[in-house]
């Protein structure tokens, strides 16, 4: 239950919208929020089973992030990833990974008729997969072909390659074998969607 109630804490501090001041003649509270849907591509990567050599898998997953409307914005968000093994060491099994991200993204400024604006983060990816908790550094790099340029919240198709840093050592990747998943690459599509809190403004009190 502890685990959890961290957990909680963490997604919430991710998910509130981002605050912007207007540049108005007096003080104005703007509150903007986005939210990207996404799909985690197959893309092969090592995964080195305890006592059973090295496997190629291909790991497809789905999720969910807040995306901010600033320059430099804190983002975080869900993903779910299921990952098939098919070896002589375990036999046919498949396990899944629930991750949680938590960082810091960099987006390109609006620009009037330019569609396309440039993406940049670093994350830290909290997960856990069977019994296993984990944490692992995660950059990425990618595209924003936006739909809507005049949108005060960035809206639109979403293009990323993202490279895990380190190694993920888990408990059980297939009939209770452990083993580790190795730095690699990764490839997402997603969309980026109006976020749960329409754009509004008040005057400060």
């Amino acid at each position: 239950m502890k685990k959890c109630a961290v957990l909680l804490v963490f997604i919430f501090a991710a998910l509130v919208p981002v605050r912007a001041y207007a540049a108005e003649s007096k003080p104005v509270y703007k509150w903007v929020s986005a939210n990207e849907y996404y799909m985690i591509m197959p893309v092969g990567q090592d995964l080195h089973i305890s006592g059973g050599g090295t496997e190629s898998i291909k790991p497809w997953g789905f999720g969910f992030r807040a995306v901010g409307n600033d320059t430099f914005s804190k983002t975080g968000g869900l993903q779910f990833q299921s990952i098939k093994v098919d070896s002589p060491g375990t036999g046919k099994d498949t396990f899944y990974l629930l991750e949680l991200l938590l960082g810091m993204e960099y987006m390109t400024p609006k620009v009037q008729g330019k569609s396309l604006r440039y993406t940049a983060s670093a994350l830290a990816d909290l997960g856990l997969s069977d019994t296993t908790l984990y944490a692992a550094p995660v950059i990425s790099a990618g595209l924003l072909y936006t739909t809507n340029e005049f949108a005060d919240t960035p809206t639109g198709l979403t293009f990323d390659v993202f490279y895990r840093l380190t190694d993920i050592d888990l408990d059980n990747v297939g009939n209770g074998k452990a083993g580790t998943l190795k730095p690699a690459f990764g490839f997402k599509i997603g969309y980026i969607f109006e976020g749960f809190w329409t754009t509004k403004e008040k005057s400060a009190s």
